[in-house]
C-alpha cells in the first residue's frame, strides 16, 4: 500500500491488513496482535515523516507464507530517537514493576509528549508518542530497522545521509498457538 503521511491512513491500512490476515486463516488473537504492532509501525512512520518535514508517501507491504507474516514499512523520516532521549524515557518505565505505577508512568509520559500529527490534513494532538518500538518488539517475533539514503541501505548508517527507514516485522502464528 502507498499511504500519505496522515494518521487517517492508519484506518484504511488496518482494514486491508485485517482482510488479508482473515483470508489467510490467522486467529483473531493473532490478528489483533499483528494489527497493534502494524498500527504502531505506521504511526511511527507518519511521525518520522512529519518530524522530517516530509510529505513523501509511506510504503507498506506485507507477505504471508503459511503461518508466517512479514510487514515492511518504508518511510522518509530521519530515523529513531537519540539513545540518550530513549534512555531518559526508559527510566520512567523500568523504575517500578507495579502495574498501576507503570500505567501512571505511561500516562505521564504521554501527557508530556503530545505531538501534532496530520489527520485528514488537519494537525491534531497525538499523545501516544515514544513507546512504539517497545510495543512492536513485544508483539512481534522479529523486528529489524534498516536505514536508507543516497542509494544505500544499512543497519547502521555510516557515511551517508539518512533519508528514511525500513522497518521489517515478522510474526509466525504457529509459534503462538
Amino acid at each position: 500500500m502507498f499511504l500519505p503521511p496522515d494518521m487517517a491512513s492508519v484506518k484504511s491500512f488496518r482494514r486491508e491488513l485485517r482482510k488479508s490476515l482473515t483470508e489467510n486463516h490467522f486467529s483473531l488473537e493473532n490478528i489483533m496482535q499483528i494489527e497493534l504492532a502494524a498500527d504502531e509501525a505506521l504511526t511511527n512512520s507518519v511521525a518520522a515523516n512529519v518530524c522530517n518535514c516530509s510529505d513523501e508517501t509511506i510504503i507498506c507491504r506485507w507477505r504471508i507464507n503459511g503461518s508466517k507474516f512479514t510487514l515492511y514499512v518504508l518511510d522518509y523520516g530521519s530515523g529513531l530517537k537519540a539513545e540518550e532521549e530513549e534512555e531518559e524515557a526508559e527510566k520512567a518505565f523500568s523504575s517500578n514493576p507495579c502495574l498501576a505505577t507503570f500505567i501512571g508512568n505511561v500516562i505521564n509520559h504521554q501527557t508530556k509528549k503530545p505531538a501534532l500529527l496530520p489527520y485528514n490534513g488537519q494537525n491534531q494532538k497525538h499523545k501516544n508518542m515514544g513507546k512504539g518500538l517497545k510495543i512492536i518488539n513485544a508483539m512481534m517475533d522479529s523486528v529489524k530497522v534498516m536505514f536508507h539514503g543516497e542509494g544505500e541501505v544499512e543497519e547502521v548508517p555510516q557515511g551517508f545521509k539518512v533519508m528514511g527507514s525500513i522497518l521489517t516485522l515478522e510474526y509466525d502464528s504457529a509459534k503462538h498457538l
